[in-house]
C-alpha cells in the first residue's frame, strides 16, 4: 500500500510542477455545465477483432450518462470521489480550473480462459473473472494551459453469479461454446471492491500536417483498488476534428471502462478523424489476475507477472452534425503473465455509439 500511495503522489507532485502549453482561453458555453450533455453505449469484443479467440479480456459494456445530474443521479457516488480529491489533495489542483465536466458509468467487464468447455481448474491460464460497477468521473480543465484534471471512483463486484449467467445466455442464443467453469473464477459468489484514479491530461501539439488537422495529448495517471498501476499514454487524432481536445482520452480507458465525459462538437458539421495512440502501464495489482481478500481457485502471485504493461489502439470515428456518433477501435494489450498458457497478448475490438447535446 506504501508503494501505490507513493506512485499516487508522484503524480500529483508532477501535475502540480510540469508546465504546458498556453491558449487563447476555453468557449463561453463551457462555462456553467448543462444538465445533461450526452449518453454513450461501448461494446467490447473479441468477436469484434481479426481472429477472435474468445479468451483472456473477452468482453466488457457500459453505458454513460454525461452532465451535471451525474453528480446527484440515485446511484452517483460523485460526492465519495469529490472527497477523494480533497484528502488526495488533488482538488487543490485543479482549483484554477475554468470549466468542469462530470459522468456516471455503469456496466460489465469480462474474463475467460482459452478453454471455455472445461469444468476443471486451469491452473497456468487465465482465471474466470468479472466486475459489475458504477463510475463518477470529473474532468477539470485549464483552458490558458492546455491541461485537464481528470478523478474517477469506480465501486463494483468481483465475481458476480449475473454475469456469469449473462454470458452463458448469451453465448446460448448465439450457438458459441458454453463456458462452463464460472464456479473457478475470482471472489466466486460476489465481493465489493473499488477504484480510484487521477490522472493529467496535457495537449501537448495542435495543428496541420499536409492541410489534415491534428492533435497530440499526453496523460499521466495513477490509481489504487483493484488495479493498482502508475501509467503515462500518448493519444493522437488526425481529420475534421470539432470536439474539444479534452472530452477526447482514449489513455483513460481500462477494458469496459472509459471514463471520459461527453462534449458536444464545437461548431456545425459533421466530423471524422482517425485516432491512435499507445499506454505504458507499471502494474503493482490486479485483482482480476491475483484475486482480492475472498480465496479463489485460481490465482497469480505478483512475482508471476510482469511489473509492466504495454497498449496500443487504432480507430476511427464518424459524427454528424446532430451530435450522434460512431467509433470503431481495435486495442491491444502486451502478455502481463510470465509464463504458461496466459503468457499471450489479448487483442479485441471495440464500438461506441454515443449522442451530444
Amino acid at each position: 500500500m506504501k508503494a501505490q500511495l507513493t506512485a499516487l503522489s508522484l503524480l500529483i507532485a508532477s501535475a502540480l510542477t510540469q508546465p504546458a502549453l498556453a491558449n487563447s482561453g476555453a468557449s463561453e458555453r463551457f462555462a456553467n455545465e448543462p444538465d445533461n450533455t450526452g449518453w454513450a453505449i461501448y461494446i467490447d469484443n473479441d468477436v469484434l477483432s481479426p481472429g477472435s479467440s474468445d479468451r483472456d479480456y473477452t468482453g466488457g459494456f457500459s453505458v454513460t450518462l454525461s452532465g451535471k445530474s451525474a453528480q446527484n443521479a440515485l446511484l452517483s457516488v460523485d460526492d465519495w470521489r469529490a472527497g477523494l480529491d480533497r484528502f488526495s489533495g488533488l482538488a487543490d489542483v485543479y482549483s484554477d480550473a475554468a470549466f468542469s465536466r462530470h459522468s456516471l458509468e455503469m456496466g460489465v467487464t469480462v474474463f475467460t480462459p482459452q478453454e471455455l468447455s472445461n469444468r476443471a481448474l486451469q491452473v497456468g491460464d487465465r482465471p474466470y473473472a468479472s466486475l459489475l460497477y458504477l463510475a463518477n468521473t470529473a474532468i477539470n480543465v485549464v483552458p490558458e494551459r492546455e491541461v485537464a484534471y481528470l478523478s474517477t471512483l469506480t465501486i463494483g463486484v468481483l465475481g458476480a453469479h449475473a454475469v456469469a449467467n449473462l454470458q452463458q445466455g448469451l453465448h446460448e442464443v448465439l450457438g458459441s461454446e458454453e463456458p462452463v467453469g464460472w464456479d473457478n473464477q475470482i471472489s466466486d459468489g460476489g465481493e465489493l471492491t473499488f477504484r480510484y484514479s487521477v490522472a493529467r491530461a496535457d495537449r501537448s501539439w495542435a495543428g496541420t500536417i499536409g492541410g489534415t488537422a491534428g492533435e497530440l495529448t499526453t496523460t499521466m495517471r495513477a490509481s489504487v483498488g483493484y488495479l493498482t498501476e502508475a501509467s503515462i499514454g500518448f493519444a493522437t487524432r488526425f481529420g475534421d476534428i470539432r470536439t474539444p481536445w479534452w472530452s477526447y482520452n482514449p489513455q483513460i480507458a481500462d477494458y469496459a471502462e472509459k471514463s471520459v465525459p461527453i462534449a458536444a462538437s464545437e461548431g456545425s458539421g459533421p466530423e471524422q478523424y482517425v485516432w491512435a495512440g499507445v499506454n505504458i502501464r507499471a502494474r503493482a495489482y490486479n485483482a482480476f489476475l491475483q484475486g482480492q481478500f475472498r480465496d479463489s481457485d485460481v490465482t497469480f502471485s505478483h512475482n508471476e507477472l510482469r511489473p509492466f504493461v504495454f497498449e496500443a489502439w487504432l480507430g476511427y470515428t464518424f459524427a454528424t452534425a446532430h451530435g450522434w456518433r460512431y467509433s470503431y477501435l481495435l486495442r491491444g494489450q502486451s502478455a502481463e503473465i510470465e509464463d504458461g498458457p496466459a503468457d499471450r497478448s489479448v487483442l479485441w475490438g471495440g464500438l461506441i455509439i454515443s449522442q451530444s447535446f
